[in-house]
């Protein structure tokens, strides 16, 4: 626990607490993270494949993964870690899950802070602590995690009712392909801001990234005729179809969805509540 809180004070000794307004930078964890070996790789990959099996045979990821993180490469770490704590392949060790997480963060890792803050959240194999679990959140963010970044701008948006510096956070996560942070900018943009159209977009945009409950929030809004927008039964039918695909596919994902099942404008925001009601849009990064 002393190494633990020592190399804590060491990771985050430049973290003081969340931003304020105008700080918040955005990085990609693919910017910072270090590069993963070409041999390593092949090995994690293999584990994962093994892993989604029917009857996936444990003790084998684990092996695969042990080989892979021997030569540093951290998603097999984040991986193997999360066999330890289940127990699944391995024996059930906590302490070596801690480790595992703390070697992350020795190589600057953005997951690796995030997995450390919710551990030390959770109190779970090392003290519970709400200002440590936030330092490690931070730092994550600031390394480009988009879990943490979704996290951070969340509470900026519910908590600390700062919602600009909470979208940053947000669009910083969705444009590195992060799902769920898509899902949040969509009930964002639906329930305080109230930009119909721009929710939709963002829901679609989590569907492509394989979120159901993207596909599940468009199916009822045109089986419904949710937020000013008709019913539409075709495109109900055609999001209720997709639902079913995401249930016996959990990987499911949907590139073309935006260009196959368009979403069509709302009647009176248009495709974007604070943009002319001709606008389109262009396919920009900025148009949303």
């Amino acid at each position: 626990m002393t190494i633990i809180k020592a190399t804590l004070a060491a990771a985050l000794l430049s973290v003081s607490g969340l931003v304020v307004a105008g700080e918040f930078k955005c990085f990609h964890e693919q910017e910072t993270a270090p590069p993963l070996n070409q041999q390593a790789e092949q090995w994690f990959q293999q584990g994962r494949a093994i892993s989604k099996e029917r009857l996936p045979d444990w003790p084998e990821v684990a092996k695969l993964y042990q080989q892979a993180v021997a030569k540093d490469h951290w998603k097999a770490m984040h991986n193997l870690a999360e066999l330890y704590l289940r127990g699944d392949g391995v024996l059930k060790d906590t302490n070596k899950a801690i480790d595992l997480y703390m070697r992350m963060v020795d190589l600057k890792v953005p997951l690796g802070y995030y997995d450390m803050s919710v551990m030390t959240q959770r109190g779970v194999g090392v003290v519970q602590s709400d200002k440590d679990a936030m330092l490690f959140l931070v730092k994550a963010a600031d390394l480009g995690s988009p879990q943490a970044q979704t996290r951070i701008g969340y509470i900026y948006i519910y908590d600390k009712k700062k919602y600009a510096v909470g979208l940053g956070y947000l669009k910083c996560a969705e444009k590195q392909d992060y799902a769920d942070a898509a899902y949040k900018l969509g009930s964002y943009y639906e329930v305080v801001d109230e930009n119909y159209p721009v929710s939709m977009h963002y829901y679609q945009r989590a569907a492509t990234l394989g979120e159901p409950k993207g596909v599940t929030e468009i199916r009822n809004v045109f089986e419904q005729g949710l937020n000013g927008y008709p019913k539409n039964a075709k495109l109900a039918k055609v999001y209720d179809d997709i639902s079913s695909r995401f249930y016996r596919d959990s990987d499911l994902r949907l590139p073309n969805l935006a260009k196959d099942y368009p979403l069509p404008p709302h009647p009176i925001q248009g495709y974007h509540g604070d943009k002319d009601i001709n606008w389109k849009p262009t396919g920009r990064e900025d148009d949303y």
